[in-house]
């Protein structure tokens, strides 16, 4: 399976540096995300003109920011800078992004799959662009799995889909339905927390937080459904609320437990999460995943633990690592 690592940090000045230490270290790819006042694109050509060999995506962009015309030209170009090392990994958001950014983009699945169509349209009239970059669509419901399964080169799944009950109970039919009428299956990468420290105890922390700060998001409550921490998800939301959402992620960390963490993340000393990593490699490339996504954990964590963190990973997680 592959191992790639996502760059989930309003950091930017260190990517470059730590997109070349993915790349020494044998990572498939970098992502780079989107997010206020963070723009994926840009930040994925800075980081293609850092490297040479590592592929380098968006992990995601917001399609509604852009025209697809717009979106189009500029994933060109990075494509044609980077030596066609580019993947374009789209996004409807949340509700809630969607209304910090004024933007309407409902229904958001058949939105996606016409945005997608409107994508290759305009590759299709480039004559400069030789290879056009593939297409990923981010999904955590079924329904926007169903739909990027059927439309896209590839499927970015949220890191909250590794809940094992959402996964197998909603996620995974619904990808296999939407590529039931494909010649080949898509790409599918499966983004996962990961903190690592010397540290067990502030590894597990840092993870709690990140945890804490999704599962604030009322978005995401189907994903807790059914689950042994469905209860969880309550909680942080309703904690949250009642602080007039000023709480500080560290300060709902401590209503996450310790199973929610083993779940969802892969958190602790750099022999532990080699050791894991390597147990959720298997259990997940017998479920069709093709790429496992380090995800740096971001919330209330310093810029040097993100830059550490990132560097971690790639020493402890990157292939050569990992034999």
């Amino acid at each position: 399976m592959r191992r790639s690592l996502v760059f989930a940090t309003s950091e930017l000045e260190p990517l470059a540096g730590l997109a070349q230490a993915a790349e020494a270290a044998g990572m498939h790819r970098v992502w780079t995300t989107e997010y206020l006042h963070r723009d994926a694109v840009v930040r994925a050509l800075a980081v293609a003109a850092a490297t040479q060999r590592i592929g380098v995506a968006t992990g995601i962009a917001y399609a509604f920011t852009r025209l697809p015309l717009a979106m189009a030209a500029a994933a060109a170009d990075v494509q044609r800078l980077s030596g066609g090392r580019f993947g374009l990994g789209i996004s409807s958001g949340t509700r809630g992004v969607r209304r910090w950014y004024g933007a309407e983009f409902d229904p958001p699945a058949p939105r996606i799959a016409g945005y997608a169509e409107a994508l290759r349209d305009a590759w299709e009239q480039d004559p400069d662009l030789a290879s056009p970059p593939p297409i990923y669509a981010a999904a955590l419901n079924p329904i926007m799995a169903r739909t990027a399964a059927r439309t896209c080169d590839g499927v970015l799944l949220h890191a909250l889909a590794l809940g094992r009950t959402h996964l197998h109970e909603r996620v995974l039919p619904a990808l296999q339905a939407g590529a039931a009428d494909r010649a080949a299956p898509p790409e599918v990468a499966m983004w996962c927390i990961t903190s690592v420290d010397d540290d067990e105890g502030r590894a597990r922390e840092m993870a709690r937080a990140q945890l804490a700060f999704y599962l604030s998001t009322p978005s995401y409550a189907g994903v807790a459904a059914g689950t042994g921490w469905e209860h969880v998800a309550g909680d942080v939301r309703d904690t949250f609320a009642a602080s007039d959402r000023k709480a500080r992620w560290s300060d709902l960390a401590p209503l996450i437990p310790d199973a929610t963490v083993d779940e969802l993340t892969l958190s602790g000393t750099p022999a532990q999460v080699r050791e894991r990593a390597q147990a959720l490699e298997a259990e997940l490339a017998g479920l069709g995943v093709t790429e496992l996504v380090f995800q740096t954990v971001g919330a209330d964590v310093s810029a040097a633990e993100v830059v550490a963190n990132c560097e971690a990973i790639a020493a402890v997680l990157g292939p050569g690592a990992a034999s």
